[in-house]
């Protein structure tokens, strides 16, 4: 009787890098289109052909997933506006531009750009919120009344905007121009605010991490 055939399959084990960028593919792929609340890490595990036990083992918990998730939606927009500003003529065209920016990236892709705003995870990582607000507000000077600039200039933005995707997204010039018209005319008034030509208006969320 002859001897069975073995096939011995080779077996790829990722590197620690290669993995969680595995695990976090998937993990974009199952939140797209859906709410956070209603994503649970058993449909990421079977998403990225792991043990939910590797999942929790990357992300530490369901906020730390949820993080990685917001990080990397923010810095796509945060890519989106840093390009739309190349060729700014000063502080109100940089606003204008931001504002297309945004009003752009939330028409093509409105879950990537409620995922970037916060608005489907600030509600389980609420630190993440403050983070980008004390980001934000370094360009609004020192102290409470900075960060209260930056938290109506971030929360007005971004409000107009998902308002203006869920009402159809048509005319982005009408839009862009209300949106600009409205948050210059506060922000002008400030004698201390004084944002650079090119000014981002969008926080530097590495370089703001929280310890």
């Amino acid at each position: 009787m002859s001897e069975p055939i073995r096939t011995n399959k080779p077996t790829t084990r990722l590197g620690r890098s290669e993995r969680r960028a595995q695990i976090m593919d998937a993990a974009l792929r199952v939140f797209a289109d859906r709410d956070a609340s209603d994503v649970a890490f058993e449909e990421i595990a079977d998403a990225a052909g792991v043990s939910r036990a590797l999942v929790y083992n990357y992300f530490g918990d369901r906020a730390g997933l949820l993080e990685a998730v917001y990080r990397h939606h923010s810095a796509l927009l945060g890519h989106v506006v840093a390009d739309a500003l190349h060729g700014v003529r000063g502080p109100r065209h940089s606003l204008e531009c931001v504002v297309r920016a945004h009003l752009d990236f939330a028409r093509r892709s409105p879950n990537s750009y409620r995922y970037a705003s916060g608005e489907a995870v600030f509600t389980h990582v609420p630190e993440l919120d403050q983070e980008r607000v004390t980001a934000l507000a370094k360009m609004f000077g020192d102290g409470p009344s900075a960060v209260l600039v930056a938290r109506g200039s971030l929360s007005s933005l971004q409000s107009m905007v998902l308002q203006w995707v869920a009402s159809g997204a048509h005319d982005l010039d009408g839009a862009a121009s209300a949106i600009t018209n409205f948050l210059w005319k506060g922000l002008s008034a400030l004698t201390e605010f004084h944002p650079p030509v090119g000014a981002c208006w969008w926080p530097d969320l590495e370089a703001a991490r929280l310890p």
